[in-house]
């Protein structure tokens, strides 16, 4: 398994939320995993509960503590500068600063999950993005595959280079058994024509994966199937879109 040049972490976003990010990130990593690279996780910042980092820590298979894996854990499922304030919390980033200082020094390859998409307020005006910036990471996006899709996920394409952040590729996952269309048919090409960063795997809904604690060779399997680390890579064409 070859991963992007050399490069050795990644953050994993998305259009939106409920997209399939955090599925889409432990399958990355128990593939990695499963190739025989050390690789770690992380998801810096949670709201509601800390469910996706434990599914992150099963899918890699580390014994790290879930306060490293996710340092802040916020009550409600909102926007983290909306959850914070509704408790009279203060988020503290040097908390994600510490963490992901450790887990990078650890691991050979680290995958860091965001919360919600790209532009969501983690606190005041400083946004996901700007935490992407701020850890130096690629990015992989992840978009739902059916209708609506192209105008999310350009919009994401063109916010992310507004940050000048590093984008690797693209990945459309389907997150329920939904008949595939014409939509699901055509979006890959006409995303990668207008963003210009290549779809580099298409995720079919799994009934398997849709609990806690998936089947670690399972999961490894279906996403090195369904997904193409080759194309994982920095395109540096920009379109006027």
């Amino acid at each position: 398994m070859v991963l992007m040049d050399g490069i050795n972490g990644l953050f994993v976003t998305a259009t939106g939320t409920e997209i399939g990010k955090t599925v889409v990130a432990g399958g990355i990593a128990a593939s990695i995993k499963h190739a025989g690279i050390n690789v770690g996780v992380m998801k810096p910042i949670s709201t509601g509960d800390n469910s996706d980092a434990q599914f992150l820590k099963h899918a890699a298979q580390v014994d790290d503590p879930l306060n490293l894996i996710n340092p802040i854990c916020l009550q409600h499922p909102l926007a983290p500068s909306v959850s914070s304030r509704l408790d009279n919390e203060t988020i503290d980033l040097s908390k994600i600063d510490t963490a992901y200082a450790t887990l990078k020094s650890k691991y050979d390859f680290l995958i860091v999950e965001g919360v919600g998409g790209i532009a969501v307020p983690i606190k005041d005006d400083y946004l996901v993005a700007h935490l992407i910036r701020q850890l130096q990471m690629p990015i992989l996006i992840v978009a739902h595959v059916g209708l609506g899709t192209i105008n999310h996920t350009v919009l994401t394409v063109a916010f992310a280079r507004q940050f000048n952040l590093r984008i690797v590729g693209i990945v459309l996952n389907s997150f329920n058994s939904h008949t595939v269309g014409l939509a699901e048919q055509t979006n890959p090409d006409e995303i990668e024509r207008l963003t210009g960063i290549p779809i580099v795997g298409i995720v079919p809904y799994e009934k398997k994966l849709n609990n806690t604690n998936p089947d670690h060779d399972f999961m490894a399997a279906f996403f090195n199937k369904h997904i193409d680390f080759n194309k994982m890579k920095y395109n540096k064409r920009e379109n006027k879109i």
